[in-house]
């Protein structure tokens, strides 16, 4: 919704300071109503109950400087820490009843109703944040927050302390805000629901801000964190779940890496989408690891390049990568820092002919100078467009899915009889846990080592022939002979796995473990993407993979039964984790502004 600052008559404005919903349709004028928005009168429906429901991640809350009403500075991750914080982007003189008039409002309504509690009161901040420095100024905040504060609410009203900053911050929270010759504003405006550990788990519109919703939402993040037991809320919960089994991050170990700061984040997101970063500005990082396809590929078996060059393996999932170990294939890397350089600069994918080229590119590029500057002190260089890329990357957390909920929050109706059946055939007669290991607090459901199935082998020295089948279009499949379009087709390239980074003949065809989390997202499977589906693959293992000189002794034929295949099959589906819709909804709302543009 566009909410535009308008000069109403002073009717309009009387209204507003009443907050009647129905008075509007009095008005006896030529002028139309002034028709108010839901926050201002009753739901029509009923309300959520708070702690029935779960609201994920949607991305990390941005840091950034402030001043306050008594002119002290400080930042926004200091407020955020430790509690849950209702952020609204406002102007004190906004006079469109819609707009700001209606956040203030909402958010006073929420204080009255959740400050005196003191069970929640502790935990709870409301933070209005002024766009509009040059004229909300402390003084004026601090006359503006008179009217509102509520007894015992932690209400604070702040600004920017400059325009530099305040241009950063309102990029990073997305607001998109104009002023026109005199001193009216439009702005699309938004109020976002932070939690205790930074993350964005709500935002609200005028059509979606009401403080009845607001104030479900609230206690139902202070119950996932612990700090509000099921039922001492407001509302109490029809079924009780614990904090744990809500969050994103349950079955998954402990981050090894802090979590980045906001502002880090958000340029590295911004990198991830911007197709300017190949040598020609077309390829981006988020077309090979595309979000709504489980952050990988789901139509190629293996990845395409820059100029539809070939690239020889199958792009894994981002999903949680910050976990591991090893990275790529062939487990070339160990820091996600260095790893994004590898892409940046192959000749097969973004096709960078050097880094200079490409840190010259960015600091040319606008805006992204004064984003590095803000975040790091320093414009774009080959170390911290590595730490921003990986700060994003770690951000893709995808935990919490069935499995999780079953097995590590002892929700006993989580999982369906058919998935428990599978978990005990993983651990037990297909000993999928030997290398996909599930621990008694967490699983990232890898060893983190490598091994040879035989795939590898297969591909390389027992190359297929025969026929194959291509989809020309949903329903339409034409299958062809190899030997016909061998002529001109593109000899694949071999690929000997871990032995092309050791040159050790015992790591041939030697590939890493990957991750089974979200697993039904992310096809097709194995390093080439050989195996198009997760029966395929199941039954690709129950015939002992290919026999090798280094096949791993862990795979050998498992004569499992179709029935015990189908319910592996559903097990692995459970590891699907519910956050992962969140983060491909937050992917979609990256700032449009990275045009498709050829290097001179």
């Amino acid at each position: 919704m566009r909410v535009v600052g308008r000069r109403f008559r002073a009717a309009a404005l009387l209204l507003a300071a009443a907050f009647a919903p129905n008075a509007a349709a009095h008005q006896k004028s030529s002028t139309p109503p002034v028709v108010l928005a839901p926050g201002y009168g009753k739901l029509d429906y009923a309300a959520p109950v708070a702690g029935t429901y779960h609201l994920p991640p949607v991305r990390a809350a941005a840091d950034a400087p402030y001043v306050d009403s008594a002119g002290k500075r400080g930042r926004l991750h200091e407020l955020y820490a430790g509690r849950v914080t209702l952020l609204a982007f406002i102007y004190t003189h906004c006079d469109d009843v819609n707009g700001c008039p209606l956040a203030t409002f909402v958010m006073g309504q929420v204080a009255k109703r959740l400050a005196a509690d003191a069970r929640i009161a502790p935990h709870l901040r409301l933070v209005s944040f002024s766009f509009d420095p040059a004229r909300d100024t402390p003084e004026v905040l601090a006359r503006y927050a008179k009217s509102f504060r509520a007894p015992g609410a932690s209400w604070d009203f702040v600004t920017s302390p400059d325009a530099e900053s305040l241009a950063t911050t309102l990029e990073a929270y997305q607001q998109s805000v104009q002023q026109d010759q005199g001193h009216a504003f439009a702005h699309v405006l938004r109020v976002f629901l932070v939690d205790a550990r930074r993350q964005v788990r709500n935002i609200y519109s005028p059509a979606f801000l009401h403080a009845d919703t607001l104030a479900a939402d609230i206690q139902t993040v202070l119950m996932e964190q612990g700090d509000l037991a099921p039922g001492d809320g407001q509302h109490a919960p029809a079924a009780p779940v614990s904090a744990a089994a809500n969050d994103a991050s349950l079955g998954l170990p402990p981050a090894p890496t802090p979590a980045a700061d906001g502002r880090e984040v958000a340029l590295g997101e911004r990198l991830f989408f911007d197709r300017r970063l190949s040598l020609n500005g077309t390829l981006s990082c988020a077309m090979c690891h595309v979000p709504a396809q489980g952050y990988a590929v789901n139509d190629l078996a293996t990845a395409v390049g820059i100029e539809g060059r070939t690239v020889k393996r199958n792009a894994p999932t981002l999903l949680n990568v910050g976990f591991l170990d090893t990275l790529f294939h062939d487990g070339r890397e160990r820091s996600l820092e260095t790893q994004a350089w590898s892409p940046l600069l192959a000749v097969n994918e973004m096709a960078n002919p050097s880094i200079g080229h490409l840190l010259d590119k960015l600091a040319g590029l606008p805006g992204y100078a004064d984003e590095f500057r803000a975040v790091y002190s320093a414009g774009p260089g080959m170390e911290n467009v590595g730490r921003a890329l990986a700060a994003y990357e770690r951000s893709l957390i995808a935990g919490g899915s069935p499995f999780d909920r079953w097995y590590y929050g002892k929700q006993a109706n989580a999982l369906s009889a058919r998935a428990q059946q599978g978990f005990a055939l993983f651990r037990g007669k297909a000993r999928c846990s030997a290398c996909h290991t599930v621990g008694e607090n967490s699983a990232l459901f890898t060893d983190q080592k490598m091994h040879n199935t035989g795939l590898g082998y297969l591909v390389s020295m027992l190359p297929a022939g025969g026929r194959r089948a291509s989809e020309l279009a949903p329903g339409t499949t034409l299958e062809y002979d190899l030997a016909a379009v061998a002529s001109s087709a593109e000899a694949p390239p071999n690929d000997l796995g871990r032995y092309e980074v050791t040159q050790d003949p015992a790591d041939r065809w030697r590939y890493r473990t990957p991750s089974l989390r979200n697993v039904a997202l992310t096809r097709p499977y194995m390093h080439n993407g050989g195996l198009s589906t997760l029966t395929d693959v199941v039954e690709y293992y129950d015939r002992g993979g290919v026999p090798n000189e280094g096949l791993d002794p862990l795979i050998s034929p498992l004569g499992l039964s179709a029935d015990e295949r189908g319910a592996l099959v559903a097990f692995l589906e459970s590891l699907t984790s519910p956050a992962v819709t969140a983060l491909v909804e937050r992917a979609q709302r990256v700032p449009v502004g990275n045009p498709v543009q050829a290097s001179p």
